[in-house]
């Protein structure tokens, strides 16, 4: 990943974006004082005064480059999953994997956040993960890392299935400084998988089939170790 050339993203050139401004200006009056034929002069000023005022504040990085960037560190994590978990000699795929992601929003707000010319959010973090349903658990594999240095979490985690209590999206509002200087509060999904044990695995991704595939893969399996118990207290007190 080249984090030099990612950088550009979050750095706009305010000063030199003002410039694009008299341009488009000039670009528009040419256009209307040449007449029909030769007003195709004028567009093209404008249009260049538009391309260059976006240069400036891509720093000549499109949102698809950045999102390009995430996709080549995460297109490894099923590779990386397959030889990473240790799975028993028999064991059954009660589910296809479930892999989840999203722009992490929940860090500290010193992390820079831009909105792309898509009106997508993009900040310096992701954070993404690998989810593996067995009949003897639940596999996960998180990688969070960001793309302007050289700085990725990952996290192998195996729990029995009477270890997962339950799983939901939460929303949560966050408050941040765009790269403009602006201050901006956004409404983020986090993804939550709570443990018996009274902790909680926390994902900040985005808000998608996926998610919902996996709360209810582990409802139906919470639903299911719920009912073993009761038939195993059945017997005990038969």
């Amino acid at each position: 990943m080249d984090f030099t050339k990612n950088q550009k993203y979050f750095k706009a050139n305010s000063k030199l974006f003002l410039l694009g401004i008299p341009v488009i200006i000039i670009g528009i009056v040419l256009a209307m004082l040449l007449g029909f034929q030769k007003m195709i002069i004028g567009v093209l000023i404008a249009v260049a005064g538009v391309i260059f005022m976006i240069a400036c504040l891509t720093g000549g990085m499109k949102d698809d480059d950045i999102d390009g960037a995430v996709a080549s560190k995460m297109n490894t994590i099923e590779a990386d999953a397959s030889e990473q978990f240790k799975f028993p000699r028999r064991y059954e795929v009660i589910h296809k994997a479930v892999i989840l992601g999203g722009y992490d929003f929940t860090r500290e707000s010193s992390v820079p956040v831009k909105r792309g010319a898509d009106l997508k959010y993009r900040t310096e973090y992701y954070c993404g993960l690998l989810m593996n349903f067995t009949n003897d658990g639940l596999r996960i594999l998180s990688r969070k890392f960001s793309i302007l240095k050289d700085d990725c979490v990952e996290e192998n985690l195996h729990f029995a299935w009477e270890e997962v209590v339950s799983s939901q999206l939460d929303e949560q509002e966050v408050t941040f400084k765009m790269v403009d200087g602006k201050d901006c509060t956004l409404k983020v999904d986090v993804y939550k998988i709570n443990l018996k044990n009274g902790k909680t695995l926390e994902y900040c991704v985005r808000n998608t089939a996926d998610v919902d595939e996996a709360i209810d893969i582990i409802y139906r399996q919470s639903v299911r170790v719920k009912q073993e118990e009761l038939k195993a207290k059945a017997s005990e007190n038969a």
